[in-house]
């Protein structure tokens, strides 16, 4: 029955191409760009909505009424932009490349298929963003957006008709038209008017309303560092390049057709030259040190730890207990994960837990989490918010800091900087902002204090000073696939072991703190691969995501403790490995289906899948070895605290939003609706209670006795 479904497709495929004339077939050859842009906004909201919602779908989540009438505007400009390319072929094939005429689509007929285009995308945004706005706020936002783009429609007929009813315009634009087209003006000029032919002034009229808009909203929400700033939504970024690539793309293939050249290898031709011609590549900031003292630090060997956590654990008297962090990766689900973890364990077992921390062993997702829970730190070592923060989850508190999305900024980088480089212009934006520095922009605006820079200088003082753990920012060298420990301090060489540090890579160098968490969290393709500002002789390395070695920060963590152990007074070790993923799904009742989609998306789906369940089996293992190890001089105990399965899940939060349609779906973007973020801080308390974390508590203050969130150390 299969092979006979499949059959009948080709059979309709063969009997159309028989029977159909040659001109249909020319037309679509012609009309590939609108029909493929055509597809893409229909097809993109079912992606989203249905396909690929843990990536795709917080697209169209949108803030606030304004947000959701500039994506219907956006989303009609968009489709406009589709049937305007496609109605300049189908009116002018016949005279550029002797095609016989067919259809002739009229302007107001233009217009609706434009509103049908977008309508698909202008539903599903309405449909989920009710998560944030209400039905007013909804229905406000539709008839405003659908006004804005009604109206710019009316505005593109009226530019049109400017530029048609303006001779001198006229003439310099025919005159630029047969200068191109070196006075091969077929489909351009009119030969009986001397005039452009049809379609080309809505084009270009449509063109210049574009690239004011683009330069107005680049202009307006470019990245700054304040924290509740305006910004574009990032869906808006997305339909402003399927605008402009259908414009300008649309209009390079009706050129270059004539000719029989192929604009696609013309485009990537010019990008390699342009790459190779300006030596394009992304970039990192490193400083030189200004400090005297702290390049004596950073000159220090792994000595130093002994001396470091006899600061960080003064206020430990007797045997004395380190408490080591792994923060794994995962996104802003990990970001927002780990801070919720900590923080809570803070309230759980009190402040003598988080002044325990020694270590904070940190990947892609989890590096950002430590970064921002790491900036609410006080003097006195600990989490500095009060319980009235921790509860309500207020603006300034860590967990906002690490669960505000960035998508936006991504989103601005990418079109205002990334793309000219790109598309072969890499000398219109200056060569050290990118996407990267874009998001680096928008996480220093959640910092405390987001004027002051907080650097790896910064955060030695305080790691010297015992107010810090030791933080380690893992990340790759592309070049040789060594492991690169973004830290404030020096750890021990160990080319055997195949990692190196910041302060051996780049000797008499600083670092901002949200550059090392954002190359940490160096995602494929949302942000770039990058190597540092400063030429250094054969150590230009460029830095990846540390998630391609190892995802949960273990091994940076277990190698350090296996070293060090000999060194340090400590007879007491808990290792916490913080998973913002629920334990891999059971295999039971697995159909099989899906070769297609196996063979194409298979590979990529497996390297996600297999990486979480292959690590927690493996840290688990680790830990035992370690712990068999030095079971005679420190007792060591590991524990994974995973974001909990549905089955985790107790009676209690069976009517709460934490399962949104029978389970969540935690995203693997960069941006959180409310509703996911409560889901995170749901599932802290769902688990808080549960025999895990009952079990660190019961370990912290009954068998090791440590203190609990009611006692007061004098520093307190």
């Amino acid at each position: 029955m299969k092979k006979i479904i499949w059959f009948l497709p080709v059979l309709a495929v063969l009997a159309t191409w028989s029977l159909t004339s040659d001109a249909v077939w020319k037309y679509l050859f012609f009309l590939r760009l609108p029909i493929l842009m055509g597809l893409f906004l229909l097809l993109l909201p079912k992606l989203a909505k249905d396909w690929l919602p843990a990536m795709l779908k917080n697209l169209f989540v949108l803030r606030n009424k304004w947000q959701l009438a500039v994506i219907i505007m956006s989303a009609i400009g968009a489709g406009t932009s589709v049937i305007s390319v496609a109605a300049i072929i189908l009116d002018n094939a016949p005279a550029r490349f002797a095609v016989p005429p067919t259809i002739e689509i009229s302007e107001f007929w233009q217009y609706g298929i434009a509103i049908a285009l977008s309508l698909y995308i202008c539903i599903i945004a309405i449909d989920l963003s009710q998560e944030k706005l209400n039905n007013k706020e909804r229905q406000w936002g539709t008839f405003v957006g659908a006004g804005l783009g009604i109206g710019l429609l009316f505005f593109v007929s009226f530019v049109r008709h400017w530029l048609s009813s303006n001779a001198f315009l006229k003439k310099i634009l025919v005159d630029i038209f047969s200068f191109v087209t070196k006075h091969h003006t077929f489909g351009y000029i009119n030969p009986q008017t001397g005039e452009l032919s049809a379609g080309h002034l809505t084009a270009i009229a449509y063109l210049i309303i574009g690239v004011v808009i683009y330069i107005t909203v680049g202009l307006r929400f470019n990245p700054k560092s304040e924290t509740n700033r305006a910004e574009a939504p990032a869906l808006l970024y997305v339909l402003f390049i399927i605008s402009m690539v259908t414009l300008v793309y649309g209009g390079a293939t009706f050129y270059f057709d004539y000719f029989r050249i192929p604009v696609l290898v013309i485009f990537i031709s010019f990008s390699v030259v342009s790459y190779i011609a300006f030596d394009v590549n992304h970039f990192f900031q490193i400083n030189i040190f200004q400090d005297s003292e702290d390049k004596k630090k950073v000159d220090s060997d792994s000595n130093n730890f002994p001396k470091i956590l006899e600061k960080r654990l003064k206020h430990q008297e007797g045997e004395r207990t380190l408490v080591i962090i792994c923060a794994s990766g995962g996104g802003i689900q990990a970001s927002g994960w780990t801070v919720q973890v900590l923080s809570g364990l803070q309230e759980l077992l009190g402040k003598s837990f988080t002044k325990a921390i020694g270590l904070i062993s940190a990947v892609s997702g989890g590096s950002v989490g430590t970064m921002y829970y790491l900036d609410r730190f006080n003097k006195h070592g600990f989490l500095e918010e009060s319980e009235q923060q921790i509860f309500d989850k207020t603006t300034n508190d860590s967990f906002y800091a690490a669960t505000r999305d960035s998508l936006d900024a991504v989103g601005w980088g990418l079109v205002y900087l990334d793309l000219w480089r790109f598309i072969g212009l890499p000398f219109l934006v200056r060569p050290e902002f990118d996407r990267g520095t874009a998001v680096e922009t928008d996480w220093q605006g959640e910092m405390k204090e987001p004027k002051k820079i907080k650097t790896f200088g910064t955060w030695r003082k305080q790691i010297f000073d015992g107010e810090i753990p030791i933080p380690v920012f893992n990340a790759i060298l592309v070049e040789n696939g060594w492991r690169f420990l973004m830290t404030p301090v020096t750890f021990s060489k160990a080319p055997e072991k195949k990692y190196i540090d910041f302060n051996t890579l780049y000797e008499a160098y600083d670092m901002n703190v949200v550059t090392a968490a954002r190359l940490s969290a160096t995602f494929p393709y949302v942000s770039p691969i990058c190597r540092s500002s400063v030429n250094i002789p054969n150590q230009n390395y460029h830095v990846a995501d540390g998630g391609y070695f190892d995802n949960s920060g273990f091994v940076t963590a277990a190698e350090w403790l296996d070293e060090q152990l000999n060194n340090l007074n400590i007879k007491r070790v808990l290792i916490l490995q913080i998973n913002p993923f629920p334990k891999s799904a059971s295999t039971e009742n697995v159909q099989g289906n899906g070769g297609w989609f196996m063979a194409t998306i298979g590979p990529l789906l497996a390297m996600f899948k297999v990486r979480d369940p292959i690590l927690a089996s493996r840290n688990a293992k680790e830990a035992d070895l370690l712990a068999k190890k030095w079971e005679n001089k420190v007792d060591i105990q590991y524990f994974p605290i995973f974001f909990p399965s549905e089955s985790e899940i107790p009676p209690e939060f069976a009517v709460s939003e934490f399962y949104k349609d029978g389970r969540y779906r935690p995203p693997l973007s960069w941006k959180l609706t409310d509703r996911e973020k409560q889901a995170i801080q749901d599932g802290w308390e769902a688990i808080k209670t549960g025999e895990n974390i009952q079990k660190i508590k019961q370990l912290w203050h009954e068998t090791w006795n440590m203190p609990d969130s009611t006692d007061r150390t004098p520093e307190d």
